[in-house]
């Protein structure tokens, strides 16, 4: 071998190449040379930028959310964790931002998606799922959109209720055959929203309970005294009420009430009759929405009024009312059924008698209104009687309906007839307002 490299210089390498016959020859070269050499251009890649959501955008996505997030409506103003100001929520597309993006795939032009239109503000546990490839196909685009309607339509219907459509809540509460009352905060504040009122809570009254008034777990109702002693404890309680409207602090009052039908028209009797008061019906039918009063309306229930027997003048008269149920002569004491004038109010066909027979709050006053009629072709009829004997089959608005039309000083007494645990009724509360 022979070396050909020059030794001026820098420093020299060796290249080592096969000639022709087996021969071996040798190169020098310069390393400092080789960076000299004409290199290949790197082959460019377009990066993809993503877009920056507008100042604006963002305002109008928290702003139309009220800061909570679309999925678990959690808020996310600030940290549960923390308890400190710090934001939480985060702005997620519907249609991704890039073609290549979940859902991105939606024809909705590039410079469209980083509109409020397409964002949806979430909370960090919601944003990841609904951008996760193993669900993204759960979370289509007409989904999200839906859930995004939904959520920004709901919070602007309560938004636009103003202070002066707030409305007082007294939840009264007692045992009906183990059934719950379902009088949480979330159903107090579904049911109130759902027609146009903003819940209060009463002074010194809590939203972690389900009742301003608990008369449950308060032993057995068999007798007058028991229900007398639960009365006296209603009584009680509505004087709360009493001095928040002579101290014009109550306005308008929400009555939910669940109780033993007697203990209900007590209630209504001692509720302040120049209050506006809207009395809410508990539906069996939807546990959800057990509270709040449906938006399909049917045809309006009308009540009419029927002597089923005549007594002899200047005897008692008794007043069987068929709503939620059916209560026939056979069942009223003997006394009754052979000594007294007895009159039945009941729906006026097609509409029957049913637990769900009064379903909207113009049904509650179509029979308000026929109460009062009753009560005042009552004293026309049989002139100025101290007392009337109630047996009702009705529901729990009904119940606080029956004591509020009653007049002070003017209305006769109510002996309200309740069933004892054989199914006979016995005189269970004399309600007078």
């Amino acid at each position: 071998m022979r070396d050909s490299g020059s030794r001026s210089g820098g420093r020299q390498g060796t290249v080592i190449r096969f000639g022709g016959a087996g021969e071996t020859v040798t190169d020098g070269y310069d390393r400092n040379r080789v960076s000299e050499l004409p290199r290949q251009p790197k082959q460019s890649r377009t990066k993809i930028v993503r877009p920056k959501i507008t100042e604006l955008n963002r305002v109008l996505v928290w702003a139309r959310s009220a800061g909570r997030c679309t999925f678990c409506n959690t808020s996310v103003v600030e940290s549960a964790e923390l308890g400190e100001p710090v934001p939480i929520g985060e702005l997620a597309h519907n249609v991704g931002w890039s073609e290549s993006s979940p859902r991105g795939d939606d024809p909705l032009l590039l410079d469209q998606r980083g509109n409020a239109s397409n964002l949806i503000l979430a909370c960090r546990n919601c944003h990841k799922p609904i951008d996760d490839g193993g669900v993204v196909g759960r979370y289509t685009v007409e989904e999200l959109r839906r859930r995004k309607q939904d959520h920004e339509s709901r919070i602007e219907s309560l938004t636009a209720i103003g202070a002066d459509r707030s409305a007082y809540v007294l939840r009264v509460v007692g045992d009906i055959r183990g059934v719950p009352a379902e009088l949480t905060r979330p159903t107090v504040l579904a049911a109130t929203t759902a027609v146009g009122l903003y819940p209060r809570i009463l002074p010194g009254s809590h939203w972690d309970s389900d009742a301003d008034l608990d008369l449950r777990n308060r032993g057995s109702l068999t007798t007058m005294s028991d229900f007398e002693r639960l009365a006296h404890e209603i009584r009680d309680f509505t004087s709360r009420v009493h001095d928040g409207v002579r101290r014009d602090a109550v306005a308008r009052l929400a009555v939910f009430a669940f109780a033993r039908i007697p203990l209900l028209i007590a209630l209504g009797a001692h509720l302040d009759d120049k209050v506006p008061t809207l009395v809410f019906q508990r539906r069996r039918t939807d546990v959800l929405n057990a509270w709040t009063w449906p938006n399909d309306q049917r045809q309006l229930v009308m009540f009419g009024v029927s002597r089923v027997r005549a007594g002899l003048p200047g005897q008692p008269v008794t007043l069987i009312v068929n709503l939620s149920g059916t209560i026939h002569n056979h069942d009223l004491p003997a006394e009754a059924t052979t000594h007294h004038h007895i009159y039945v109010i009941t729906p006026v066909p097609p509409a029957r008698p049913g637990p769900n027979l009064i379903s909207s709050p113009v049904d509650l006053a179509s029979f308000e209104e026929t109460m009062r009629g009753f009560l005042a072709a009552l004293e026309a009829n049989h002139g100025n009687l101290d007392s009337i004997n109630v047996f009702a089959a009705i529901s729990v608005s009904a119940a606080v309906t029956v004591g509020r039309v009653l007049m002070p000083q003017v209305s006769p007494m109510l002996k309200i007839y309740d069933r004892d645990n054989n199914g006979a009724f016995f005189l269970a509360l004399r309600v007078r307002r």
